[in-house]
């Protein structure tokens, strides 16, 4: 009896070992495969960096370095830089922080520091600054499948000086969402209590939202890259297009659009507005140059709705020309 209770437990006590040393042999493979994984993936992207300087596109990774082990892997710079020869355009953002699962090394989390500046020749500036920046994106070897954006306390301003321009923004809150949808593009995105600043004149903050389906577009985030010219040739969707003012007063967009070749909109779009008194005076107030357009237009607008103060009426866009029920009432340029 004791002779066979010595030999069972010698038994647990080698299955303990060879356990132990499978765990470890384990452990040693799969830190192995990570810091491999991790040199190659450093020397790929500074391969890519390099490469891009002898290109129209560039991109500078300042510090580069591949953290998250055990069980992320990612790409951390110091600051980020983008340079496109070709239009003028160079940007320039904070720190990276980007990290993936090792399981899903097809779904990568994102942040972003600011301050960020981009610029375009002759003199167009763009300088924006956020409390939180951090994004998603799912993608396979053939581009993204989708991606989504999400920032707090965003402030910034555009500069032209040749054109006259400045404007100031800032949002509380925004968001941004794209994906592929078979041939086609959802494209989601809002702001949160924007404010605009158009040369010191602060209009009133308002939230924003959009919903567009984008037709045959889905694969301008794919390998291919969106076509030159857009948005012209484009049709979409337009779920809904929201600008609220809160307190009730809200002006929603909906309806199929489109942009022929020569940059002219056409649709057939759906205008909801609740508050057709209170978005009257507001534009008239900001804008005094446009009131006897604005004021017009809310007549027209009250006059479809029965005198009511909420009003659902039809927008025809023919070739730039806008149309509300049957009363021409401006024109769009082409874009």
């Amino acid at each position: 009896m004791a002779s066979s209770s010595r030999a069972d437990a010698s038994g647990v006590t080698r299955k303990l070992i060879l356990l132990a040393i499978a765990i470890v042999v384990a452990g040693v493979l799969y830190t192995g495969g990570w810091f491999y994984a991790a040199s190659w993936l450093r020397e790929r992207v500074t391969q890519e960096l390099a490469a891009s300087e002898q290109g129209m596109h560039s991109a500078s990774c300042s510090n580069l370095s591949v953290r998250g082990f055990p069980f992320r892997i990612g790409v951390f710079c110091d600051a980020l830089g983008v340079d496109d020869h070709e239009s003028g355009l160079s940007a320039s953002f904070g720190a990276l922080r980007s990290a993936a699962q090792v399981y899903r090394p097809g779904h990568a989390v994102m942040e972003l520091d600011g301050p960020a500046q981009v610029r375009v020749t002759p003199d167009r500036v763009l300088d924006v600054d956020w409390d939180l920046l951090h994004a998603s994106v799912v993608a396979w070897t053939d581009g993204l499948d989708r991606a989504s954006v999400a920032y707090d306390g965003l402030k910034g301003r555009f500069n032209a000086p040749s054109e006259g321009i400045s404007v100031g923004f800032s949002a509380a809150h925004g968001e941004k969402h794209v994906r592929r949808s078979g041939e086609a593009l959802d494209v989601a995105a809002s702001l949160d209590a924007l404010a605009l600043d158009l040369g010191g004149k602060a209009l009133p903050a308002l939230n924003v939202a959009a919903d567009v389906t984008i037709a045959d577009a889905a694969g301008w985030i794919s390998t291919e890259g969106p076509p030159p010219g857009l948005p012209r040739g484009t049709s979409a969707e337009l779920r809904s297009l929201s600008l609220d003012l809160g307190g009730g007063n809200r002006m929603k967009l909906s309806g199929p659009v489109s942009v022929d070749e020569e940059g002219l909109v056409s649709g057939s779009l759906t205008l909801a507005v609740e508050g057709v008194t209170v978005w009257r005076d507001r534009i008239s107030e900001q804008f005094p140059e446009a009131a006897v357009t604005v004021r017009r237009v809310a007549g027209i607008v009250r006059g479809l709705s029965g005198g009511q103060d909420r009003a659902t009426v039809q927008v025809n866009i023919r070739r730039g020309t806008v149309i509300l029920g049957l009363f021409p009432v401006g024109r769009i340029p082409p874009l």
